[in-house]
């Protein structure tokens, strides 16, 4: 009896390994198709714009991008989502997020802020889409981002409410802050300069939200076509020269170079 029960636990042990193998091969498979994580071997370090004590700034690739110098904001470790994530987290988003809206403002432009989290099988990794856009095109985006969230939600046939999100009551004082909670959030408006920060938050319960919601609305703010329509080739340098470009405008605003004085 005894042998039997030392040949069932051995079997359970096994099983289980079996199965802590596949999830980390899942997840590992997931991992590497994430190019904006620095965790994934897909990740480009020359991408690498500017490093935080706990968020990456990465610029996306053009054949990928709606316009010049579009980024993300990607946690260093992993998180489901920026509403869930710790304190220091977000309070560095939110310093990414001021040191941009300047460095574009100096130009005369704009710049929008969207997160999508969408429900998934398996490793979802947060990310941050920094768009930067003409200041008519901000000053614009509530009309039009409420026009096209509504649209989505009668489409769905739900009840989706449209959330609100401004700078006294935050995404994070808006939405549920609990894993596995899915949403949509776009921002403008964060900065030094005075203005009040403003957005939109709407609940996702459907697998069919499309990943492309925000690049899709502002393309059609800007009268551009769909990043999935232009099928561009990849550039010739990789982006190198775009990230000189960035960096040359950035260094002025990055307040990461001071983490190691």
């Amino acid at each position: 009896v005894l042998g039997g029960m030392v040949v069932l636990e051995a079997a359970r042990y096994e099983r289980e390994k079996s199965r802590q193998m596949a999830r980390v091969g899942r997840e590992m498979a997931i991992t590497d198709q994430c190019w904006w994580w620095m965790e994934s071997g897909a990740f480009r370090k020359h991408r690498l714009l500017s490093l935080g004590d706990h968020i990456s700034l990465v610029l996306s690739p053009s054949h990928l991008s709606l316009v010049k110098w579009q980024c993300m904001l990607v946690p260093v470790k992993h998180n489901e989502s920026y509403a869930t994530s710790e304190d220091e987290i977000w309070d560095e988003r939110i310093r990414f997020q001021t040191a941009l809206r300047s460095m574009f403002r100096k130009d005369g432009m704009g710049v929008l802020f969207c997160e999508t989290v969408l429900p998934s099988k398996g490793l979802w990794q947060a990310r941050l889409e920094v768009i930067p856009v003409p200041l008519s095109v901000e000053q614009d985006a509530a009309i039009y981002f409420k026009s096209a969230l509504t649209e989505q939600a009668e489409e769905w046939g739900t009840h989706n409410k449209l959330l609100p999100t401004s700078k006294t009551k935050g995404l994070r004082q808006t939405i549920p802050t609990k894993r596995g909670f899915h949403y949509f959030h776009v921002e403008w408006g964060v900065g030094d300069d005075g203005g009040d920060n403003a957005g939109f938050a709407q609940m996702i319960e459907t697998e069919s939200f499309p990943k492309n919601f925000a690049l899709d609305t502002i393309a059609g703010i800007m009268d551009l076509d769909p990043v999935r329509m232009k099928r561009r080739q990849k550039a010739s340098d990789d982006d190198r020269s775009v990230v000189l470009d960035f960096v040359a405008k950035w260094t002025e605003f990055d307040w990461t170079l001071t983490l190691d004085e």
